[in-house]
């Protein structure tokens, strides 16, 4: 499994300051933490168009891999910036097109095929949530037959089924493990899917964030997810990971996520007698496991209800 660290992305503040000033020391010592923290891809998230987006990349892309030679992924609705970026790069590529401004796949599909790299596109035009059905249309009828039309081999793309704010739109965050789940037992042939998981827990209180997080990465993973977009210095994060991954659990939270790994893999509801009432990080995991299934309406303070 891919698993692709996050944390250079050019909407925050700090770093489009820091880019400014080429402040390369910055960029390097945040690609190397991530990496000895569990990230084997790194993304680098240009956010929304804007001017000199390609130098920025280019010069980001060789800045990095003076640090670090790992696989990288350029994520950007930019298609001329994201070709600069390529070129720069001496490792392997993804060039993620999943962002609401990549509206038309061709032009990121035209640069897979020109640079031989992988590529993510999104089940949803233009960053709207779609129903499943709709989504699973759209990868099999329209962008699996498109990339394969450009020469794109089965393995070299990606599906995003697009991960909702849960503070926005909390009736489809299942809706995208369903698009997941359904994109490998239904799609033929049936692609590579990732996810980006910050997106789920945009907006959220600080005290639910690592609950929404961890119990979101136990439902994707178990729907059969081959790439997570993630923040690999969320130490409790890459925990739980590694519990998932290794099935090796040291504590009754660590067991309780591995529960709700099988029930959504088995499609059935986590039994509330699997939950420990005398441990608060159980009770709180299983409220906000309620919430992501949209069993329990969310609220700010849900974990005090």
């Amino acid at each position: 499994m891919l698993v692709i660290g996050n944390q250079i992305r050019l909407a925050r503040s700090p770093l489009a300051s820091a880019m400014r000033q080429r402040f390369d020391l910055l960029f390097q010592t945040l690609a190397r933490r991530q990496v000895e923290a569990g990230a084997n891809w790194l993304m680098i998230d240009l956010g929304p168009q804007r001017r000199d987006a390609g130098a920025d990349l280019a010069w980001l892309v060789e800045t990095i891999q003076q640090e670090v030679i790992v696989p990288l992924v350029l994520r950007g609705d930019d298609p001329e910036a994201l070709a600069l970026g390529i070129r720069a790069a001496e490792a392997q590529i993804m060039v993620d097109a999943t962002l609401p401004g990549a509206g038309d796949p061709e032009p990121y599909l035209e640069l897979a095929t020109r640079y031989n790299t992988f590529i993510a596109l999104s089940a949803c035009p233009n960053g709207l949530p779609d129903p499943t059905d709709d989504r699973l249309e759209r990868v099999t009828a329209s962008l699996l037959p498109l990339a394969f039309e450009t020469g794109l081999e089965l393995e070299e793309i990606y599906v995003d089924p697009l991960t909702t704010a849960l503070t926005c739109d909390q009736p489809m965050v299942p809706v995208a493990v369903e698009t997941l789940r359904l994109l490998k037992i239904g799609a033929d042939p049936a692609p590579n899917t990732i996810v980006h998981l910050d997106d789920v827990a945009d907006g959220v209180a600080d005290v639910s964030r690592p609950y929404v997080s961890q119990a979101y990465l136990a439902m994707v993973l178990a729907a059969g997810i081959d790439a997570v977009v993630l923040n690999p210095l969320d130490p409790e994060l890459m925990d739980a990971l590694r519990v998932l991954v290794g099935r090796d659990p040291t504590t009754g939270y660590d067991r309780l996520l591995l529960r709700l790994y099988d029930v959504t893999k088995a499609e059935v509801d986590l039994e509330p007698s699997f939950v420990d009432r005398a441990d608060p990080e159980q009770v709180n995991l299983y409220k906000t496991i309620q919430v992501l299934n949209n069993d329990l309406l969310y609220a700010g303070g849900y974990l005090r209800a």
